[in-house]
């Protein structure tokens, strides 16, 4: 984190009392961000939600098609390094009612894309997270179907200690995961998120 974003993070922590240890989700991030190469940097919101901020043993990490999904699992995997913790690699492709209603994203250039298309692009970038992610072995992998990404996140926040994200993406490519997806899990979300920006861009190889 840097400049404002850290003194954010500080002003929003919550007092540590007996029996909890020292903090360490604040640390992991910026010790993640320094350790990559692909992350310009990651704001952490929503400190004040961690149940225990002495422990992290569960981080959700938001896997689309962006430019900013490369460094997400990147910072994640550092903040996994640092605290132990296990990741989930989460990719939602559009329910049934999404797609009758349009509100999906095109697969490629493909307007008319089917649900199968939909499972099929999700899976390759599932597969593309976890080999980016190398010899990491605390890993699992979860493609889920809802009307919006930012939804089936939300709902699936109080599970995890915290939410790994991209940051928000302009244009039909990052709309469905990233765009006004962001910013709602920063709202909802139960745990504190972490909010990863690209340095340039560093998006999945999922061919």
């Amino acid at each position: 984190m840097h400049g404002s974003d850290a003194n954010e993070a500080s002003a929003e922590a919550p007092s540590v009392g007996d029996g909890v240890g020292e903090p360490v989700v604040e640390p992991a991030v910026r010790e993640a961000v320094a350790s990559t190469t692909t992350a310009a940097h990651a704001r952490l919101k929503g400190i004040d939600r961690a149940a225990r901020p002495d422990r992290v043993s569960s981080i959700l990490v938001a896997v689309g098609a962006g430019p900013h999904t490369g460094a997400t699992v990147d910072v994640a995997r550092e903040i996994a390094d640092a605290t132990g913790a296990w990741l989930e690699l989460f990719h939602v492709v559009p329910s049934d009612e999404a797609l009758v209603d349009g509100d999906a994203t095109p697969v490629g250039d493909r307007e008319d894309a089917d649900a199968d298309e939909y499972a099929a692009a999700g899976d390759r970038l599932l597969s593309a997270a976890r080999d980016r992610l190398g010899d990491f072995d605390r890993v699992d992998r979860w493609l889920v179907e809802d009307r919006t990404a930012a939804g089936a996140i939300v709902e699936q926040s109080p599970y995890y200690d915290l939410v790994v994200v991209g940051a928000p993406t302009t244009g039909t490519v990052g709309r469905f995961v990233f765009g006004s997806t962001t910013d709602t899990v920063i709202d909802d979300a139960e745990v504190p998120v972490v909010v990863v920006e690209a340095q340039g861009e560093a998006p999945l190889d999922a061919t």
